[in-house]
């Protein structure tokens, strides 16, 4: 599967990315903002950031912007759906 060459650009996204200096959430590593960063498709996969439901939705947490982080795309799906 494809992705984009770069990670959502919306205003809660842009605010995230200043507020947590492109460091992810969850395990504090350095994040990828675009494709070209990455030296290779399957690092871009891994490392791009993502926004990451700090409580999950399926346990009801809401999409607001206090309930959202950015993570890395594999930090947030080993993450899953835990608090």
């Amino acid at each position: 599967m494809s992705q984009s060459f770069r990670a959502q650009e919306t205003p809660i996204f842009e605010r995230l990315w200043i507020q947590q200096e492109g460091v992810c959430a969850l395990c504090g590593g350095p994040m990828l903002r675009n494709r070209f960063q990455a030296p290779h498709a399957r690092i871009w996969a891994r490392e791009r950031a993502t926004l990451d439901h700090i409580w999950p939705k399926s346990k009801g947490g809401k999409d607001t912007a206090e309930n959202l982080q950015l993570a890395h795309a594999h930090c947030n799906k080993v993450k899953g759906n835990h608090v």
